[in-house]
């Protein structure tokens, strides 16, 4: 008698392996989705963050008015990739960038806020992150978005 050397794979141990796929993916697939936008919402906060020393030096030097001309306020706001919005002072910006608004007149309690574009997260598409300055020069974060993306010291106001 002549022993067969098996062949391949058995249909339970391909069932079994493909079980084992799909339970990794249902676990794996949430979780890059959370951190993917957890990211995206980090890097505007961060976007948003940088424009308040423009703004800040606006309020010193007594500029209100935000434009290009002698006299105001010209907050410099780079476009992104994750923002809608145009410039404010004119500036043309690549297709499907935008920049966050700065409330205009530049007062003690401006506000910069960004509208999120259609190129990221669907869970995070038209919701807003604003940074608003108070009277005595502190800023803090409030957005609308969903809690579970929502960057530590950032609070969530519904009504944004």
């Amino acid at each position: 008698m002549t022993r067969s050397k098996q062949h391949g794979f058995t249909l339970i141990e391909v069932m079994i392996v493909i079980a084992i796929i799909g339970i990794l993916a249902a676990i794996a697939v949430p979780q890059y989705q959370l951190y993917v936008g957890k990211a995206q919402t980090s890097r505007l906060s961060l976007e948003l963050a940088a424009l308040r020393v423009a703004v800040e030096d606006c309020i010193n030097h007594g500029r209100s008015q935000i434009g290009i001309d002698e006299g105001e306020c010209d907050p410099r706001a780079p476009g992104s990739s994750l923002i809608t919005g145009s410039s404010q002072v004119g500036m043309v910006l690549p297709s499907n960038y935008g920049v966050a608004q700065i409330s205009n007149p530049v007062t003690v309690n401006t506000r910069i806020t960004a509208i999120i574009n259609n190129h990221v997260l669907s869970d995070l598409k038209g919701k807003k992150v604003a940074w608003i300055r108070g009277n005595q020069g502190r800023w803090h974060c409030e957005t609308n978005i969903d809690s579970k993306y929502i960057i530590s010291g950032c609070l969530h106001n519904a009504s944004l």
